[in-house]
């Protein structure tokens, strides 16, 4: 049985990855679904500096389950997000190689956000070549370790700073998404992480 429970990130960042590499993972569907949180929203930087993705999710009024939260197509988010992802990493050593592993999430249409974010995690996984198996909880449980509620955050000297695309204009910033190591890194994502 799984010792540490995570929530569902879409596209985690750098200190969310290494927590999962060292763990035994559940990740959690039947917490009640926190707003503003890593759940729907990623980081990115991007030629004007740091960049904020955000899902949009159907607004019910109620507090939803974690499992329950469905993404809203109200606008047209996937079109902003590839096109902020191509504006941030095209030029990047390995956008080329992987875009085509990426570029189906920002057409394709999934139902619930939990969905989107667990595909989008195995692919990352399949890119890294990392095997990190989870399950998935069946109920709202206490665990030896939670990370529910943890922000994930990473300091500058707490990772090798690498190229990133906007160095000449930004500084290194060192716990974006994992896209940012995947484009940047390619194969050497994995040391990263490690």
């Amino acid at each position: 049985m799984p010792n540490a429970i995570f929530p569902v990130f879409y596209a985690g960042n750098i200190a969310y990855y290494r927590a999962l590499l060292q763990s035994d993972v559940c990740f959690e569907l039947f917490e009640h679904f926190p707003k503003q949180t890593f759940r729907s929203r990623m980081h990115i930087i991007g030629p004007n500096g740091l960049q904020l993705l955000t899902i949009p999710t159907v607004k019910t009024g109620d507090k939803r389950l974690t499992k329950d939260v469905q993404i809203s197509y109200a606008e047209n988010w996937q079109k902003d997000h590839w096109k902020s992802l191509e504006a941030a990493y095209r030029r990047s050593p390995y956008f080329e190689f992987y875009e085509h592993h990426f570029r189906p999430f920002y057409k394709e249409k999934k139902e619930s956000l939990v969905e989107f974010n667990l595909a989008l995690h195995e692919t990352i996984l399949k890119i890294i070549s990392l095997e990190l198996p989870y399950s998935l909880s069946e109920s709202y449980t206490s665990y030896e370790e939670d990370f529910r509620s943890i922000s994930f955050d990473l300091t500058e000297n707490e990772t090798k700073p690498y190229t990133q695309v906007f160095n000449d204009r930004h500084a290194f910033e060192p716990n974006l998404s994992i896209l940012d190591a995947i484009f940047n890194l390619g194969p050497q994502t994995t040391m990263l992480l490690k």
